[in-house]
């Protein structure tokens, strides 16, 4: 069977349909433009040629050309692939999910003129199909993808065939549980936490951490709940930078946890530090318990706690930015804090839909957000 295509910056429809259809052929469809569909669809190549999906054969994939802005040319391209190949409704179907608009309502109009079935793949995993009955496309009962299709997916894989504007320097570390992280009952959690263990020894990775950095123990805390939760593995620490010509090679920014769950790219940003508040009323307690606070000096630290949170709070947007757009739009990212974000930084995870999970309810935060139905 042959599937036809039309690429775009999501790359979930396309391995979904994949999983689903087990074609022997993948036609993508693309237009000119590197970011929004040639270069998706040159990766969705290379991502299925190194047979990235356990358990299925790849198909052979070929990549098509075609104006983004021509109606009648997208139709002409997709009869050309029908006549080289002799396609047709017994041996061929069309995911009308990539592209923009017009190629998708070109690519339909072609479904309907050559009566070969086409599919609709929605953000909620459901299935839209039309069947050619005489010239016309007549719409079928949908139906729902299963939730772990593409469960045996290396998250790492997919990440590299989402992302566009960074590449990835270090792949960090793949992390799964270990025996004893397999028998530990959840109960067991919280008091660990609440002393500040190692999760570490409950985990068995591919790759040695070279240093212990500030806020390592959180991702090794959430790596190992997420795991406890159904996760098959957690990528931990993989780093990025600017693919740009004669770069700086600087660093573009760190994701902390990535991995693929429900049929989502998963991406969790996680910070241990303690809000600006918080350190200066440490501060204010410590002077406390040496001098008279004079309302000067009051005043002083009141201004300081203010400079502080600005100055978190840039750094803070960054992080989550770079989680959402990670995700891509099919994807998922989450917040992990040791305490409330500042009223602004809550508000900007909020406006891009990124719930906030606090230290102390992994458990019922996560299970949640991965179990929601």
């Amino acid at each position: 069977m042959t599937l036809l295509s039309l690429a775009s910056k999501q790359i979930w429809p396309q391995v979904l349909a994949v999983l689903h259809e087990r074609p022997e052929r993948l036609v993508l469809f693309h237009s000119t433009e590197q970011s929004e569909s040639l270069g998706p669809a040159e990766r969705l190549r290379d991502f299925f040629q190194s047979a990235a999906l356990p358990g299925v054969n790849p198909p052979t994939v070929d990549l098509r050309p075609v104006p983004h802005d021509r109606f009648p040319q997208v139709v002409d391209a997709l009869a050309t692939v029908s006549e080289e190949s002799s396609l047709n409704g017994s041996n061929c179907r069309v995911n009308l999910t990539g592209g923009n608009k017009l190629m998708a309502m070109a690519a339909a109009e072609w479904c309907r003129l050559a009566e070969v079935p086409c599919f609709y793949l929605e953000r909620d995993l459901r299935v839209f199909r039309f069947l050619p009955v005489g010239r016309d496309l007549q719409p079928q009962p949908d139906f729902k993808l299963d939730l772990h299709l593409a469960r045996d997916v290396d998250a790492l894989a997919l990440l590299r065939c989402q992302m566009d504007a960074a590449a990835i320097v270090s792949p960090g570390q793949r992390l799964t549980l270990n025996q004893q992280g397999q028998r530990m009952p959840e109960v067991e959690f919280s008091p660990l936490l609440n002393r500040h263990h190692d999760f570490r020894k409950f985990l068995m990775w591919d790759v040695v951490e070279t240093e212990d950095r500030a806020g390592d123990g959180l991702e090794y805390a959430v790596a190992f709940v997420l795991l406890k939760l159904g996760v098959p593995a957690v990528h931990r620490s993989i780093r990025l930078s600017p693919r740009v010509l004669r770069g700086s090679g600087r660093e573009e920014g760190e994701l902390d946890l990535v991995f693929n769950w429900a049929g989502k790219l998963w991406v969790v940003d996680c910070k241990d530090r303690h809000a600006a508040g918080t350190r200066i009323d440490q501060l204010r307690t410590e002077l406390l318990s040496q001098v008279t606070v004079t309302p000067r000096l009051e005043t002083l630290l009141t201004n300081l706690a203010e400079e502080l949170r600005e100055r978190d709070l840039k750094p803070l947007k960054e992080d989550l930015l770079v989680a959402s757009e990670a995700a891509g739009l099919l994807g998922r990212a989450l917040c992990v804090r040791r305490s409330p974000l500042p009223v602004q930084a809550e508000e900007f995870a909020t406006s891009r839909k990124l719930p906030v999970i606090l230290k102390d309810r992994l458990f019922p935060g996560l299970r949640a957000e991965i179990h929601a139905r």
